[in-house]
């Protein structure tokens, strides 16, 4: 075992979920990790002795909390000054990532510059100083808040420069921009908005909708939402269809939960009526989601693998010309800290490439939120350095994205988003919209991305993560839309 030690802040100045911190390795892989505050120092074990790197949930500024890392460390008994380390971190990564824009001649602008001399600056101050002190540490926060407002700045001369070098590539290129209606059917007023938003809707075939008894199927209600994308001129993509989560399995499935072989073959014979009830009325199947961190059931990493890999050959089987996508759920794999797994997601995919089943597109599923099963933030380059590593499977990517609007008890959700006195991070409508805005464009910027998909229609109806629609629970819109509506018009056509 090896361990990092940090001077730390004390705890009500750390993010509440401090506790979330893990080392990553050369690869970026989470190691099962323990961490532990005593009032003065952060300690964190770890599987392995070698260098890693810290990742630890981090209060940016009273608007902004993200996952920062530090750079790579090795396990010794002095203890590292933790807002230090975090600090000389971002600035690495600014740094890296200048370079690649100078690489490429991405000019500047003069307010980037500012922020990163500010940065460079404070960084100065906080490493030349006693490291115990309040200089240092206030010092190393501000270092970490102008590196935040250098992003900010990078992000839309970066975006902007990749936007137009797919353009002028390929200027013809196909973009799937849609909304996730699962089993909803949109009233008059919010298909007259979704219409001009979006050109591609995911239609669920619930499981427990299509088949609410054992051996008895009923997809009409699928194929009239079908109808209805196509009225609509929307895009179809059918799925997702292999989905074992609380809100899609039918309750007399788990009479079968320690019985594997029995639950791979009641899967099976649903993905294929499904694939064969709605040939020929989709233009792409989802075949799964989140498989690799199904919580309805008590799997194993190998049987999670033979439920998609059957999955997915089923669906080949029964409709060989409809392409097929996969997507897999926290795609940073912070779930290997605490849980004993051995594949991390990008590794549970690349074991379905490598098995060429067929599978023509790979989805990352990004479903930030304050709740059991969602993910903290990440700044928006951290998600396209996951992109740039995704991508390097050689498939197609698929981005399915949700962020919540407000903290408030929602009835319909699977989920609660925590109510204690600490938020982990800002959660508003206005957030919400903000976060679009700086984020989905640079998704559409990234030349492997294909599609983006808002994985939650409306909050009026049953979902899994709280306050994530773009509906709000009386179905009435929220200004994401809107935003989301004009990133497609400036970017898209």
């Amino acid at each position: 075992m090896g361990a990092l030690r940090f001077y730390a802040p004390p705890i009500e100045r750390l993010s509440r979920r401090f506790d979330a911190a893990y080392v990553v390795d050369y690869d970026q892989v989470p190691r099962r990790s323990k961490v532990q505050h005593d009032g003065e120092i952060l300690s964190i074990e770890f599987e392995g002795d070698d260098s890693v790197k810290l990742r630890i949930p981090w209060n940016v500024d009273e608007f902004q909390s993200y996952f920062l890392a530090t750079c790579s460390l090795r396990p010794r008994s002095e203890p590292y000054h933790l807002a230090l380390e975090v600090a000389r971190g971002v600035l690495s990564r600014l740094k890296a990532l200048i370079a690649v824009c100078d690489g490429v001649d991405i000019e500047q602008t003069e307010a980037f510059y500012a922020a990163l001399g500010d940065a460079i600056e404070a960084f100065t101050i906080a490493a030349t100083s006693d490291h115990h002190s309040e200089a240092s540490q206030s010092a190393a926060q501000e270092c970490i808040g102008h590196t935040a407002e250098a992003f900010a700045q990078l992000t839309n001369v970066y975006r902007d420069a990749a936007i137009d070098f797919i353009q002028e590539h390929a200027p013809h290129r196909t973009f799937l921009y849609g909304v996730n209606i699962r089993n909803a059917h949109p009233s008059a007023d919010a298909s007259a908005l979704l219409r001009p938003a979006f050109n591609t809707a995911v239609v669920s075939p619930v499981w427990k909708d299509c088949e609410p008894n054992e051996g008895h199927f009923d997809f009409e209600k699928v194929r009239e939402q079908i109808r209805w994308c196509r009225s609509q001129g929307m895009r179809v993509v059918g799925g997702p269809v292999a989905n074992l989560d609380d809100l899609n399995v039918p309750d007399w499935l788990y009479l079968w939960d320690n019985d594997f072989n029995s639950l791979l073959g009641f899967q099976l014979q649903f993905v294929e009526t499904a694939t064969r009830n709605l040939h020929g009325m989709t233009d792409l199947w989802y075949c799964s989601s989140g498989v690799n961190t199904t919580r309805a059931f008590h799997l194993t990493e190998e049987q999670q693998l033979r439920l998609l890999v059957g999955s997915i050959e089923t669906m080949r089987r029964n409709d060989p010309q409809t392409p097929v996508l996969v997507s897999f759920d926290h795609p940073w794999g912070d779930y290997l800290s605490h849980a004993h797994r051995d594949l991390a997601p990008i590794h549970f995919a690349e074991e379905i490439v490598r098995a060429n089943l067929g599978v023509t597109g790979v989805g990352v599923e990004l479903n930030f939120n304050d709740c059991e099963g969602a993910i903290f933030p990440r700044d928006p380059f951290e998600v396209i350095r996951l992109l740039d590593q995704w991508g390097m499977l050689g498939l197609p990517l698929f981005v399915t994205l949700t962020f919540p609007s407000s903290r408030r008890f929602d009835k319909r959700a699977a989920h609660q988003i925590s109510d204690h006195e600490s938020p982990t991070f800002p959660i508003s409508r206005r957030r919400q919209r903000q976060f679009v805005e700086s984020l989905v464009p640079l998704i559409l910027s990234h030349p492997q991305t294909q599609a983006i998909f808002w994985n939650q229609f409306t909050d009026a109806t049953a979902h899994v993560y709280p306050n994530a629609g773009l509906f709000d629970r009386r179905d009435r819109p929220k200004s994401t839309l809107r935003s989301l509506r004009e990133i497609r018009q400036h970017y898209l056509t």
